[in-house]
């Protein structure tokens, strides 16, 4: 067993100062963080979704402003002379556009001016094809202005957002082209939080806008949750995954633009909320521990100064010596516990003499006592040894008991043959006496053959029933000898179990038939027969007894060869079983379902002890209410040595002859 950890009352209290204000915290911050923590979900959500709307509408309005920069100019086309249109869209493009094209009808460049390009460059580009342009063909065909997706300039080869607007006095359009920092800059300039970041997506899922990075290459977003919702009107998702980093998110929609405005907000570690909240929880918790750990040992010394002084004089108590004075304190407890263990030092020392008193009176009945054990035992012991000798007694008249049962039914079995053979031997001499009278009057050859054949059949007939009584007399010598003496001797199997139940068969009456089954004639063990016939003739005749009760019965003996040099003989029967209370203690001495009817209780006892002290084997039993009841009996095919098995012990005791 571990041993328990013991500390000292110092500290103990200095860590129960320390830590129940440490425990304390970490229950105040947990509910903290169970309240706070949705509410900071909630508040991001919601930043996250005021920020796409408010990001919407800015982007929207300047975006509005560029198209109705183009408006205006395209109002103005027409009224200018052709040398003039050069420096009208110059004029118009500003800031604002990274170019602006005045293309005819059949998408031939008509004047363009271009960030960064000279009036060389452009009189060299003039009349290049730009009918393939998406947006051109758009408005070409709508006759309305339109702002286009990501794409790239047809001049310049930067990727930009574009918007068209038809010149309505002619099938002329104007096309502008608004760089993508441009709109970042403007997204930039929306952000109402550090931690917000935002994209700008168009109707295929290309970013035209992001926040924390300006992209110059084409990037999709069409896979994301949030991109999905937003373009097609489902509910918005409550978180965003990207790469590798969670974000509270919303989405707004332009329908005039076509594009999609995305929110995001770290979540988690990462939202700066959550970390000042952990931050200020722990600080408290590290502050907490400090300061306990600093002020705990102090409030410890000062209460266990008391504790100390009572602990000092209860050990003084204890080595038998009485303190002059218990002290006192400040804590109402403590004073209390000293002026407690004060009475009991007094209860002590009062108590102490009265023992001594009492054990010098309890010595003295214990000598008594002890005398009068020590008759007792002495008694019992007489008593034992008398029971131990009448148990014995009993065994032995068991034993000789079921010998006497045997001879009476041999006595019986013997009656039948040799009454027959009386018989014949009777009518026999009834048939001299009549050949004598047929010789006096004359014989003839008929009366000599039927003489003859007559005396042939008696003669037969007796002869038969001698031969059985003598077959019955063999067995019964051989069974008389193996139970009246402890022999050891090898012999078949087959033969000592056919002679026990020819025995027996007389004895157990004719409802019951006994069958020997898968025994091998040949199979030779080296043992005691005595007594294992002395356990098969209490198996038999205990099954008889009790199995079947007023009706006609079977029992079944088998042997099967086991592992190890071992034989298992299996007493079967089909009568009424046992319930397990019988079947637990069916061994038992003297116990018995037929007390007081004839049952001593000691057959199946005698059985199991020779089971196990002489074959060296072991007696078990199975039995089922109403299915009937298996004895199994597992012996070794050579038996252990006994004493009287030593050598110079080879002559068996007298048998009967």
């Amino acid at each position: 067993m571990k041993a328990q950890r013991v500390l000292s009352l110092r500290v103990a209290l200095s860590l129960l100062f320390v830590f129940t204000p440490l425990v304390a915290l970490v229950i105040v911050g947990s509910i903290t963080l169970a309240i706070r923590l949705p509410q900071i979900a909630d508040e991001n959500r919601l930043i996250a979704k005021e920020s796409a709307a408010e990001m919407a509408a800015r982007v929207e309005e300047y975006l509005r402003s560029l198209e109705h920069r183009l408006k205006v100019l395209a109002a103005a086309v027409d009224n200018v002379p052709e040398q003039e249109i050069y420096f009208l869209l110059q004029t118009a493009r500003g800031d604002g556009f990274d170019a602006i094209y005045l293309v005819d009808d059949q998408g031939l460049l008509v004047d363009a001016s271009v960030k960064n390009y000279s009036t060389e460059y452009i009189e060299e580009i003039v009349g290049i094809d730009m009918s393939g342009n998406r947006l051109f063909r758009t408005v070409a065909d709508t006759k309305k202005q339109a702002w286009s997706d990501t794409q790239l300039s047809s001049i310049s080869g930067i990727v930009t957002v574009g918007v068209a607007v038809p010149l309505e006095g002619s099938n002329k359009t104007i096309i502008g082209e608004v760089p993508l920092a441009q709109i970042v800059s403007i997204s930039q300039f929306s952000r109402s939080d550090r931690q917000l970041d935002l994209w700008i997506v168009d109707r295929l899922g290309e970013v035209v806008a992001d926040t924390r990075i300006a992209r110059s290459g084409r990037h999709n977003l069409l896979h994301l949750p949030v991109v999905q919702a937003g373009l097609n009107g489902t509910p918005m998702p409550e978180t965003l995954s990207y790469d590798g980093r969670s974000y509270y998110t919303w989405a707004d929609f332009s329908n005039s633009l076509g594009w999609l405005f995305v929110s995001r907000i770290p979540r988690g570690m990462d939202n700066s909320a959550t970390r000042e909240l952990v931050a200020i929880i722990v600080t408290g918790f590290i502050s907490t521990s400090l300061i306990g750990a600093l002020l705990a040992p102090l409030w410890a010394q000062t209460m266990s100064r008391t504790v100390k002084s009572v602990i000092e004089r209860a050990r003084l108590v204890a080595s038998g010596r009485r303190p002059k004075t218990w002290p006192t304190g400040t804590i109402k407890e403590f004073n209390q516990l000293s002026g407690d263990l004060e009475a009991m030092a007094d209860a002590l020392v009062s108590r102490e003499q009265a023992l001594k008193e009492m054990n010098e009176e309890l010595e003295e009945r214990v000598q008594r006592r002890t005398q009068d054990l020590a008759s007792t035992n002495a008694d019992l012991s007489e008593a034992l040894n008398n029971l131990q000798k009448t148990q014995n007694e009993l065994v032995e008249v068991e034993k000789l008991a079921a010998l006497g049962r045997l001879v009476a039914g041999i006595a019986h079995e013997l009656n039948t043959p040799l009454g027959n053979s009386k018989l014949s031997l009777s009518a026999q001499s009834h048939e001299i006496e009549s050949f004598n009278a047929l010789l006096q009057k004359g014989l003839r050859k008929s009366d000599l053959m039927a003489f003859l054949d007559s005396v042939r059949k008696t003669t037969s007939m007796a002869s038969l029933n001698v031969e059985r009584a003598c077959d019955l007399v063999a067995n019964f010598k051989q069974v008389a000898v193996d139970r009246t003496t402890s022999y050891r001797r090898k012999f078949r199997l087959h033969e000592l179990v056919s002679a026990t139940v020819l025995t027996l068969q007389p004895s157990i009456g004719k409802d019951i038939q006994v069958t020997i089954e898968e025994i091998s004639d040949e199979l030779e063990i080296d043992s005691y027969p005595g007594e294992l016939g002395q356990i098969l003739t209490n198996l038999v005749d205990n099954a008889a007894k009790h199995a079947f009760p007023d009706k006609p019965g079977n029992i079944y003996i088998s042997v099967a060869e086991a592992d190890g040099g071992m034989l298992g003989i299996s007493v079967r029967d089909d009568g009424i079983g046992m319930e397990q209370d019988v079947s637990e203690k069916i061994f038992n001495p003297f116990y018995t379902t037929k007390f007081g009817q004839g049952g001593t209780g000691l057959g199946l006892h005698i059985s199991y002890n020779a089971a196990a002290n002489v074959l060296g084997g072991s007696l078990t039993v199975e039995s089922t209410p109403g299915e009937g009841t298996t004895f199994s009996l597992l012996i070794p095919v050579v038996a252990p040595e006994q004493e009287n098995d030593a050598p110079g012990n080879e002559n068996a005791p007298p048998v009967l002859s």
